[in-house]
């Protein structure tokens, strides 16, 4: 008898040192958890003009959505207003709608902590992650690559249009209540990269 609890204490020992140490190199229960897990958030955006002392040079704001369930989401940013001021090879009414999927995760202290707090923004910036998402918008076509650890979140993309491509990298800091996205792109015609062109907008999330 006491050998068979032995055996059992051993057997217990290695399942949970093994769930332990996916646990810390892959987040391996974490991901398993945050698969089951349905979300719905929505705020608000706001990108200033991009030059302004230009009278003509004004600010676009709207609003953006993520919804999914696990590592699969969507995302729809929505700017009313600017369809009248933008090419519609760039942007229409129907607004910009992405399909993206978590690659790799790891909920952390921080997480569960923010999430009790209800913090969302804090929730996902304590979160260890990694993904991918497809982007569509007017005639465009573009995919964006994105991390966040410790605190660090980066990404870049990539942009396909009919006349003009874009890329460029992206980083996301938090600022007080609201999230700062500053980016770094480059956009030029068609197959001629050497004649591009720097850009860099900074939006608030």
């Amino acid at each position: 008898m006491n050998q068979k609890i032995l055996i059992t204490a051993v057997v217990l020992i290695v399942a949970f040192s093994t769930i332990a140490v996916l646990e810390v190199s892959t987040g391996f229960v974490s991901g398993l958890v945050f698969d089951q897990i349905p979300y719905n958030y929505t705020a608000k955006v706001w990108i200033p003009p991009t030059n302004p002392s230009d009278p003509n040079s004004g600010s676009l704001g709207g609003f953006y959505k993520i919804n999914g369930k696990g590592k699969d989401f969507n995302f729809f940013l929505k700017l009313p207003g600017a369809e009248q001021s933008e090419s519609p090879l760039d942007y229409t009414a129907d607004g910009l709608n992405g399909t993206g999927h978590i690659d790799e995760i790891k909920i952390t202290f921080g997480t569960i902590q923010s999430l009790l707090n209800r913090d969302v923004k804090s929730a996902m910036f304590n979160t260890t992650f990694k993904g991918h998402m497809n982007l569509t918008c007017a005639a465009w076509t573009g995919v964006t690559y994105f991390q966040n650890h410790d605190n660090n979140f980066t990404g870049n993309f990539t942009i396909d249009g009919v006349m003009t491509d874009w890329e460029g990298t992206y980083t996301l800091k938090r600022d007080s209540f609201r999230i700062l996205g500053i980016s770094d792109f480059i956009y030029y015609p068609n197959d001629q990269r050497s004649a591009a062109k720097s850009v860099q907008k900074t939006y608030y999330l």
